[in-house]
């Protein structure tokens, strides 16, 4: 009741101050008088007047000094709680909270903590995340800086071994009294290697194009089951060399998609060729088709070695080959499978890849389009 009436009444710090000296000297004169009535009436002190009136001043002031100090304390205890809130949010504890007990100068005082605090604490998160974000952004860039100098040892590892072995071979040729025969041989494996150092190249080409954000598709409406019959007919002389047989299990239905009929094939062509140069030769290559409503789900499964657990995560990295890869003469560029999985997204689709019990499967997944009818 008493904080209540506090509340209601006070509302300004001087006031308060007032009123406890008004309190406090309405109980010392009610001392006085009780004190000088209770004195004369039992006659307490046979003295003058001069004298009892002396005594009961002073110890009515005496009375008041102690009831002023009592009500004075506590305001000076809510000031003692605001001190130590501004300790506690000046060494850091912006979690510190003064509660508003008086609608006067000392609540205006805990409201400013209040505010105070909160203010720093949204400092201090803001500066943790601008740190943090730093940080991330240094990670980044650090991240990036090893990407280009591993792309660069890769790009120059990659392109040396075909560009010595063309040089070595045309060096042979050039310097040596070689007869037709072996002279036709070197050329022919010269030219081979040229043809691997240009496709390292188109790959490289091809990467830095589509990783552009401003390249723009040519979009058309493909079905994707010739499409897929095209590649393999396109593919058939290499079938023929490594002993491969093509085996097709594609609906009947027409199936179509909206894309970039060339960008596509490029897809494909990718996940064909990776299926040639790491699938055991005299095996099966099964490209299979399987569609719903919404999508169309294409899958290129060939026999060779099982792709290492560690391995599958990262077989869409750019520049990434795995180490029994990168150990044979089959490795190209690393960048095969990153440039199929850039145009697959580019579609709004989906690539994935299992490995298990020598069986690989690459898996395209692509929106269908359907024709509207009439």
């Amino acid at each position: 009741m008493i904080n209540k009436l506090r509340h209601l009444f006070v509302t300004s710090f001087r006031y308060r101050i007032l009123i406890n000296i008004f309190v406090s000297m309405i109980i010392a004169v009610i001392a006085y008088v009780g004190l000088n009535v209770l004195i004369v009436h039992f006659h307490l002190l046979e003295t003058s007047t001069a004298l009892r009136d002396l005594i009961c001043f002073l110890t009515a002031l005496i009375i008041f000094i102690v009831i002023f100090m009592k009500l004075i304390n506590f305001n000076f205890r809510y000031i003692n709680e605001l001190n130590e809130n501004i300790q506690r949010v000046t060494l850091g504890d912006y979690d510190a909270y003064c509660e508003i007990e008086y609608d006067d100068e000392l609540g205006i005082v805990a409201a400013n903590i209040n505010a105070l605090a909160n203010t720093l604490k949204q400092k201090e998160e803001e500066s943790r995340i601008l740190k943090e974000n730093e940080r991330m952004a240094y990670d980044a860039e650090r991240k990036a800086i090893d990407q280009r100098n591993q792309l660069i040892t890769n790009v120059a590892h990659d392109l040396r071994t075909p560009l010595t072995t063309i040089i070595g071979y045309i060096d042979l040729i050039k310097s040596r009294d070689l007869s037709p025969e072996d002279i036709q041989k070197y050329a022919n494996i010269a030219y081979d290697k040229s043809l691997r150092l240009k496709s390292m190249m188109d790959d490289l080409f091809d990467f830095t194009k589509l990783s552009n954000p401003n390249m723009k598709l040519n979009l058309q409406i493909i079905d994707i089951n010739e499409l897929l019959l095209q590649m393999g007919d396109e593919f058939y002389p290499q079938f023929e060399e490594h002993g491969i047989k093509l085996v097709y299990d594609i609906p009947s239905t027409d199936l179509h998609v909206v894309g970039d009929g060339q960008l596509l094939a490029r897809v494909f062509e990718n996940l064909i060729t990776n299926a040639i140069k790491y699938g055991y030769d005299h095996s099966e290559l099964k490209i299979e088709v399987i569609a719903d409503n919404d999508n169309i789900t294409i899958k290129v499964i060939n026999h060779g070695d099982t792709i290492d657990k560690n391995d599958i995560p990262h077989l869409f990295e750019k520049f990434y080959r795995s180490d029994a890869s990168r150990g044979t003469s089959q490795g190209g560029t690393g960048l095969g499978l990153a440039i199929a999985k850039n145009i697959v997204e580019m579609h709004k689709g989906q690539i994935l890849v299992t490995s298990h019990h020598n069986v690989t499967s690459f898996i395209v997944i692509l929106s269908r389009f359907k024709k509207e009818k009439g």
